[in-house]
């Protein structure tokens, strides 16, 4: 969409736009570039007011910090946030904006850094007491029982008194060494305090006072910080020790004063900090315009269902004065934005697509496809309708709980429901139901296996899923061959998918006793794709093979969910016979190992039956990569007008 507007109506458009959320904006001066453009016009700058927004943002995050080191908001843990989490906080924002809304965020910066400021340097001042008096009495308690008054240990114009700690093995050298640049004029006095410790007291003339700190630091000395202390070691620690009791008492209350302080002006900080933001939002995006002296010209990636309320909007904001034109990307760019469409039900998977790529602009959405087929294959290979239950329920709690804020853990409950249910209609067709319980143990055999058994119809379940795979991957090549054939890449659609095609036309033929027409189908085949992929063709029929055998994973995984159960089972049943405590460990043994098969199995289940998709599936038509749609919208999180 190309817009042209007078440039009084600029600041009313953008905030339009800006409210109807669905205006992806680009710059225009990428697709105005040609000398005619230049003559006419010119960059739009960047609003100076940025800048003023900027520093208040700045501003009020230096309060909310203070007031969140002090004073933190409560936080939901995962697993709350996840099942049962607290109602995301939304408070009432008049709706005020431009230099209303500078004022006013000036005046409230004013009086809030009024009300903090004295507190906040007096909790600053009591803190960086506590920590220097932390500091001297973790020192003192070296020396607690040291014989010297304190107050002794400083330095005048005639003598220095230094006391530290230093090695015990170096105090010979610390003797001879000092005697020697004092002309033996000095004192040393030494207690040892540990094993490899001794408490040094050194009594020295001022005018060689450099040279006799210069030689203790080179021997290991740590010099004390004793300043403003008297009386011996232990009486200063009693005396630091009732200052740290009174600091901590202040500091206290001054964290309580902080604590009414954030209660009354944290709310009122951060509603006007995100309505900064939006309005830095507003006046950023000009950037992205260009302007004559009275009009200005926008562009922006709209969707197409969009197009006539916008135009409607655009002319009515603008009284008229104003030219909204849109057009086809054709050819498309390839940054072009992708706004994907499915139903609701589907649109919950494409988290799972994105994972991989979101599609291109003119590339198929795979989404509705993964969907059923994904749900499909994990009913398969974790087979067991209670362990479906279980990850339904667990579907169910995420939907209850984060899903009801959260769109993200909206999508991954949608989907653990989805193929919880997928896992009961595979389980109840298989008999499975915690494996071989409830026919075997609890003799309910109403629930043996409909269609057949998992642990004893082994090749009939490799050859259903071989089959799955074979339909699967023939749906991904008939898509990547249209695909092809409508982009006119012929050599592709016949390199890639169509001598397939011939391939497995002619083994059917053979399986059907056509053996003619199918020696003739798979000589056309290979000759086609040696043609194509030269020498090496044998390697783009085995690896064909390979796609195909993957899907054994299927069977794989579906035995082992079945198996690990029967030995859960039968584990619970051995250790059930032990005499008193034989009833509580069996059913130790049984939740737990249920819960583990549940867990790692459902958890392969989800790596395979994406893996099956990203590997075999996708690369026969799918790449991926496209720009998200990200339209220039309101981000709220803590307003609502």
């Amino acid at each position: 969409m190309h817009i042209v507007a007078l440039s009084k109506y600029k600041y009313p458009l953008i905030q339009r736009l800006h409210e109807l959320g669905v205006v992806q904006m680009t710059d225009v001066t990428r697709t105005m570039e040609s000398p005619e453009w230049a003559q006419l016009l010119e960059k739009h700058p960047s609003d100076p007011t940025i800048r003023q927004i900027t520093a208040q943002v700045m501003s009020f995050n230096k309060i909310l910090d203070f007031f969140g080191a002090v004073s933190p908001l409560p936080e939901d843990n995962f697993f709350k946030m996840l099942f049962s989490p607290s109602p995301p906080k939304k408070m009432e924002a008049e709706k005020v904006y431009g230099t209303k809304l500078l004022e006013r965020s000036e005046r409230l910066l004013e009086e809030a850094n009024a009300a903090v400021r004295e507190p906040e340097e007096r909790l600053n001042r009591v803190t960086s007491e506590l920590g220097e008096i932390s500091t001297k009495v973790e020192s003192l308690e070296k020396i607690r029982d040291f014989r010297v008054d304190l107050a002794d240990v400083v330095k005048t114009d005639l003598l220095t008194v230094l006391i530290g700690i230093a090695p015990k093995e170096r105090a010979s050298d610390m003797t001879s060494k000092l005697s020697e640049i004092t002309n033996g004029i000095c004192y040393i006095g030494s207690k040892d305090i540990s094993q490899i410790e001794s408490v040094v007291l050194v009594v020295a003339l001022s005018e060689v006072s450099k040279d006799v700190s210069d030689s203790l630091r080179r021997i290991g000395f740590e010099r004390m910080d004793v300043s403003g202390l008297s009386g011996t070691p232990a009486e200063a620690l009693s005396t630091l020790g009732e200052r740290k009791a009174s600091l901590a008492s202040e500091e206290e209350f001054l964290r309580s004063e902080i604590k009414k302080l954030a209660e009354r002006w944290r709310d009122k900080l951060l509603v006007h900090r995100e309505l900064l933001l939006i309005e830095r939002d507003r006046l950023d995006v000009q950037t992205n315009f260009m302007r004559t002296d009275e009009t200005f010209i926008l562009e922006g990636w709209i969707p197409a269902k969009s197009i006539g309320s916008v135009k409607e909007e655009v002319l009515e904001v603008t009284k008229g004065y104003s030219v909204v034109k849109e057009s086809n990307p054709n050819p498309s760019p390839d940054d072009i934005p992708v706004y994907l469409q499915n139903p609701p039900f589907i649109r919950h998977f494409q988290v799972l697509t994105e994972l991989y790529g979101r599609p291109k602009y003119h590339e198929i959405d795979p989404t509705f496809m993964l969907a059923p087929v994904f749900m499909l294959f994990f009913g398969i290979m974790l087979t067991d309708a209670v362990y479906g239950v279980m990850m339904a329920a667990v579907g169910l709690m995420l939907l209850r709980g984060g899903g009801r804020y959260s769109s993200s853990v909206k999508d991954f409950g949608v989907i653990f429901a989805a193929i919880g249910c997928a896992t009961i209609g595979f389980g109840i067709l298989t008999g499975g139901y915690f494996g071989d319980f409830a026919l075997k143990y609890l003799g309910i055999s109403a629930l043996r296996p409909i269609i057949f058994d998992p642990m004893v119809d082994v090749q009939l379940f490799l050859i259903l899923v071989l089959v799955i795979g074979l339909i699967h991957l023939n749906l991904g090549l008939l898509i990547g061959f249209a695909e092809n054939v409508k982009g006119k890449q012929y050599k592709d659609a016949v390199g890639d998918q169509f001598w397939l095609f011939l391939l497995q036309g002619g083994i059917a033929l053979l399986m059907m006793d056509m053996k003619s027409i199918g020696a003739v189908f798979l000589l056309i085949g290979v000759i086609l794709v040696a043609i194509i992929h030269g020498p090496l063709f044998f390697f783009d029929i085995t690896g064909y093979l390979g796609d195909v055998l993957s899907y054994a994973r299927l069977l794989a995984l579906g035995l082992a969910t079945s198996g690990i159960a029967m030995t859960v089972n039968i584990l619970s049943s051995m250790v059930d016979s032990v005499p008193f405590i034989g009833i509580v460990l069996g059913a130790i043994v049984f939740v737990v190992g249920h819960i583990f098969n549940w867990g790692m199995n459902g958890l392969g289940g989800f790596v395979h039956g994406i893996r099956l998709h990203y590997v075999e599936f996708f690369n026969k038509f799918y790449e991926g990569g496209g720009s998200e749609y990200r339209p220039y919208r309101i981000r709220r999180e803590l307003t609502k007008e």
